[in-house]
């Protein structure tokens, strides 16, 4: 398939698949590339709010996550030394959402059921193995400088998302700056199948601490059957080699979490961190979604679905436009996601990262003050589970006109 009648996607993580899921339900044909030979399974984004399943839902998809993910009604703030400071039960919302939970389900499992769900539709192609590597555009459409197994190809489409990362080719050929900062540490995330719900933690885990603070997650790993992740912060300036060493790892969880015997661990990931949000969201018939446009620390599980949050509204703009309304569209996809990712996302993520290594004694005291209040008034702890759940910011978005 080839021709202006099209939109060209580049990247096959969960927002470009998403994106090209609801283009192709919709009639519209779409042209998806993505740089890698298959769908990675590496370790990387895992939870799902409830206003993301509320949007799958519209598109048929939220029974079948949950089918595949681990549902989470609650999850625990703690700190290393104290133990449990609150439990926050997700079921307070269940007066705002039919989804009153967190789903742990990892990116490539709804890569391969999108991509699955795809296959239904012929007016959308998945072209494994091309990888992007620059983007113009005229009056009458885009161009996709590609390149392919059998050498470089230019593909036309009318429009062009953006949906290939934080170092996205196609921002780069909108020529828009990306910014913001980038932390001094970097994440190192630990996979074991040792069940730490049998020691007392909950599915989900904040473990605060001014020295060696982690996050604890139980996601259903490749059978089914449970996988714990374990997020450490690590010196940016270490070697990679030496954060990596079995030793390493074994020393960080056991400082945790000691028991007899080494942690069998079945992965290790290490990435840089960053909070940077793109300057603008479209250029003309370019336009950028998910980390191509905002990428912040995973802490409170939020980057990946405020990008599928994205691709719903990059959707919606386009089928309408599509339909015939002013590409003016496009301008209020960039005010209503751009500004809620100013406004919310990034505010939020850094004040996570901010709380839960926190090394001021009062201010640590002062903050597990105000979430045990939350968490005993039902009131408050609807209220700041609305935020967190990332309720709120979908309701801001959708209210910017």
């Amino acid at each position: 398939m080839s021709g202006r009648d099209r939109v060209l996607i580049a990247g096959g993580g969960p927002v470009g698949f998403t994106l090209a899921l609801c283009l192709a339900r919709r009639g519209i044909p779409v042209t998806l590339f993505e740089a890698g030979d298959k769908i990675f399974d590496d370790p990387r984004a895992g939870t799902i709010h409830p206003p993301t399943l509320e949007l799958f839902d519209g598109i048929g998809a939220a029974q079948a996550m949950i089918a595949r993910g681990l549902v989470v009604p609650n999850y625990q703030y703690r700190d290393r030394r104290l133990g449990v400071i609150a439990d926050f039960d997700l079921g307070s919302l269940r007066d705002d959402t039919r989804y009153p939970f967190r789903l742990m389900l990892e990116q490539h499992k709804l890569c391969f059921l999108l991509r699955d769900l795809l296959k239904d539709y012929p007016n959308a192609e998945v072209l494994m193995r091309h990888r992007v590597t620059g983007a113009e555009q005229d009056a009458q459409g885009v161009l996709a400088h590609v390149e392919t197994p059998d050498g470089a190809r230019i593909f036309h489409g009318l429009y062009m998302a953006g949906c290939d990362g934080g170092r996205s080719q196609v921002r780069k050929s909108m020529k828009v700056p990306f910014e913001g900062f980038t932390y001094a540490e970097r994440f190192l995330v630990l996979s074991t199948r040792f069940d730490f719900g049998a020691a007392g933690y909950a599915w989900t885990n904040y473990i605060a601490d001014p020295e060696q603070w982690c996050a604890l997650f139980r996601v259903p790993g490749e059978d089914g059957l449970g996988m714990w992740r374990v997020v450490f912060p690590t010196d940016a300036a270490a070697a990679p080699e030496g954060i990596l060493d079995e030793a390493n790892a074994q020393r960080l969880i056991q400082g945790f979490h000691p028991k007899a015997g080494d942690y069998a661990i079945a992965h290790k990931n290490l990435y840089d961190v960053h909070q940077r949000v793109a300057s603008r969201y479209r250029a003309g018939r370019l336009l950028i979604a998910g980390d191509a446009a905002h990428i912040n620390n995973p802490l409170g599980g939020m980057g990946m679905n405020f990008g599928l949050h994205d691709a719903f509204n990059l959707a919606d703009k386009t089928c309408r436009v599509f339909d015939g309304e002013s590409e003016d569209l496009f301008d209020l996809y960039d005010r209503q996601r751009r500004t809620v990712a100013q406004e919310f996302l990034q505010r939020q993520t850094i004040d996570n990262k901010r709380n839960i290594e926190q090394k001021d004694e009062t201010a640590r005291r002062a903050f597990h003050d105000e979430l045990r209040a939350i968490a005993a008034d039902p009131a408050a702890l609807r209220a700041y589970l609305l935020r967190v759940a990332m309720i709120e910011g979908l309701r801001r978005a959708n209210s910017i006109v």
